[in-house]
């Protein structure tokens, strides 16, 4: 039991020292891209998803709530996972479809997460362990997502075809690693809360998501880090899509 703890804490510690290494390195070259609004979102909310989860890793690491309070250790845990859903769905789909943030969307997600916070921690102020209430309360995460994944889902099946339609050839890396990417988070995101559901106490699954969820975000920023070099093309194309898509839309006279 001992070297099981002793591992989690190692890959806590590890992981969130890797999440900020690569949010350091999106940040550092922030600036290239100003002129591209939704794509410089998409980096920064990539950064903020990275930090905020390097700093409930190093909060795990120093308090142990699995041990002493595993109630808590549930709620922190799916905090800082419904933000990083929060931050998907502002820096990821808007680069499919550049009209889909809007402040009324904003405001939704934000209220929708305050709600999400109050129902995450009620279960632990009124209790040290509550496995039941802890996983009625992951419910207003899973709604979220749900939602939000047909919304992801729908944007890029429509985004998709008519960039083939447009023939866009020269953004088909785009299309491939934004599909990949983007069931990779949903996968993990969603499967580690509901391991987070099923082990509240144990410390071996933790340990693997933390390894997994390392490699994962490796590989988007890596991928986020390349669309760079095709930023240019790719803005435009969806750009050229969106605005078929609302002209589409403007009932003719």
């Amino acid at each position: 039991m001992e070297m099981e703890i002793l591992l989690y804490q190692i890959s806590l510690v590890l992981a969130a020292i890797a999440n900020l290494a690569m949010a350091a390195g999106l940040l550092a070259n922030q600036k290239k891209y100003a002129n591209y609004p939704v794509y410089s979102r998409a980096r920064l909310m990539m950064i903020l998803w990275l930090a905020v989860f390097a700093v409930g890793y190093m909060l795990h690491f120093l308090f142990m709530p699995r041990i002493n309070w595993p109630a808590a250790a549930s709620a922190l845990t799916v905090s800082y996972f419904h933000w990083g859903a929060i931050c998907f769905c502002w820096g990821f789909i808007p680069l499919l479809n550049p009209d889909f943030l809007t402040r009324r969307r904003m405001i939704w997600d934000i209220v929708i997460y305050a709600v999400g916070l109050a129902c995450y921690w009620t279960v632990p102020l009124l209790w040290r362990e509550a496995p039941l209430a802890t996983t009625l309360s992951y419910l207003v995460f899973f709604i979220f997502c749900g939602v939000n994944v047909v919304v992801f889902y729908k944007t890029y099946n429509r985004v998709c075809f008519r960039l083939v339609k447009m023939s866009y050839g020269n953004v088909s890396g785009f299309v491939r690693w934004m599909q990949a990417s983007c069931d990779l988070i949903l996968l993990f995101g969603i499967g580690s809360v509901a391991i987070v559901a099923i082990f509240p106490n144990d410390f071996w699954p933790f340990t693997a998501l933390e390894i997994v969820g390392t490699l994962v975000y490796a590989y988007i920023v890596y991928s986020l880090s390349h669309y760079g070099s095709v930023i240019e093309t790719a803005s435009r194309a969806t750009e050229n899509v969106a605005a078929v898509e609302m002209d589409r839309n403007i009932p003719k006279l």
